[in-house]
């Protein structure tokens, strides 16, 4: 019998804070954070779900059979911003098809893969190619100009890992801080 120290799971309520997910855009070739300007960047998954009611039973039985991501983006329009300049491009210059299209990685900063230091900090991620849907700039006199819209993702998303010190993406299954195998004891966090 597994001995679970339940102190975990009383003692540490800390919410994660928006900070902890850092959004990352590829422009020109080289990741750049999308960060300083942006008011919201959030997620929706999108579940798509498909329900049955048999013959013999009175409820249906469902399954969730795809996923339309979402990430919806407010920011006001600060030019020397690399990331949402590209967004900002893509509806002032109207690009559509593949030129409306960027490799977008979400970092998971509270799940860290080892220990970070200054040569390599590496965090669970996953990338997503996504469209850029610009919504809307706004802005009344004397005021900031803003935007929004929605980055739309274009099949599966890639599960890796992110380094932070080289912001490179790196496929594959990592484990991060966070992610408890069924068969391992929960530890208490001492930090």
């Amino acid at each position: 019998m597994k001995n679970f120290n339940l102190q975990f799971f009383a003692g540490n309520r800390s919410a994660l804070i928006r900070n902890k997910i850092a959004d990352y855009l590829e422009v020109d070739g080289k990741m750049e954070l999308c960060g300083i300007g942006f008011t919201k960047l959030n997620e929706s998954p999108g579940a798509q779900s498909d329900s049955t009611t048999y013959i013999n039973e009175a409820t249906s039985s469902s399954d969730i059979i795809g996923y339309d991501t979402q990430f919806p983006y407010g920011f006001d329009a600060i030019p020397s911003q690399k990331a949402l300049y590209a967004l900002w491009k893509d509806g002032r210059n109207h690009h559509i098809g593949d030129d409306a299209k960027h490799v977008y990685v979400r970092v998971e900063l509270f799940n860290p893969i080892g220990m970070p230091s200054k040569e390599k900090a590496e965090f669970t991620a996953r990338q997503f190619v996504v469209c850029n849907e610009v919504n809307d700039f706004t802005g009344e006199g004397g005021q900031k100009i803003s935007a929004s819209g929605t980055l739309k993702a274009v099949g599966d998303p890639v599960m890796g890992k992110f380094d932070t010190v080289s912001m490179v993406f790196t496929e594959g299954d990592f484990k991060g801080k966070y992610d408890v195998e069924d068969d391992e004891p929960v530890l208490p966090d001492n930090e």
